[in-house]
C-alpha cells in the first residue's frame, strides 16, 4: 500500500538533496521534527532514531541513499508492519521533481491499515511545497540578474 506526490521544483538536485541530509534544514519541513540522530554516515544501510511530536522514538534503517537523488528510510514497526520513506529528486524532460512515498508493507492489509498510511502521508504535501520554497527563495530565473 503506498500514497506518493511529485511535483516540479526550480532548483537544482544539488541545492535540495541538503534538506535531506542536513538535519537542521530536514527539521524545516518535517515540522513536528524534535531530533534525529545517525549511527554513522548517512549512506545505506546506517541506523537512527527519529522522535516527532507526540510519538515514541522511531528506529530507521537508510534503505537506499544515492547522492542527489534518493534518500530513503524504513521503519519497523511492532503489530503495524515496515513503514517506508522514499524522498527522490528526479529529472524528467529538462524539469527538477521531487517525489515523496509513503509505503506500508504486511502481510494482510485492512482498512484500518489504509487509515493509518493516510494519517502518516497527511502532511507529505505540505512539507514538499516547503522544500520547494526553500529551494526556490535564491534561485535565479534564466535570463535574470539580480540587481
Amino acid at each position: 500500500m503506498e500514497l506518493s506526490c511529485k511535483i516540479a521544483v526550480n532548483a537544482s538536485k544539488e541545492k535540495i538533496w541538503p534538506y535531506y541530509t542536513d538535519s537542521s534544514l530536514f527539521a524545516i519541513w518535517e515540522e513536528d521534527l524534535e531530533s534525529i540522530v545517525y549511527n554513522g554516515e548517512i549512506k545505506t544501510g546506517t541506523t537512527g532514531k527519529m522522535k516527532l511530536a507526540g510519538m515514541p522514538e522511531i528506529p530507521f534503517t537508510l534503505s537506499e541513499v544515492i547522492e542527489n537523488a534518493s534518500y530513503c528510510d524504513r521503519s519497523d514497526i511492532p503489530g503495524v508492519g515496515s513503514l517506508f520513506f522514499d524522498h527522490k529528486i528526479l529529472n524528467e524532460n529538462g524539469t527538477t521533481y521531487i517525489r515523496h512515498s509513503v509505503r506500508l508493507e504486511k502481510d494482510k492489509f485492512t482498512e484500518e491499515d489504509m487509515e493509518f498510511l493516510n494519517g502518516v502521508f497527511n502532511d507529505v504535501p505540505k512539507s514538499m511545497m516547503i522544500i520547494k520554497r526553500e529551494v526556490e527563495k535564491s534561485e535565479v530565473p534564466i535570463g535574470r540578474i539580480p540587481i
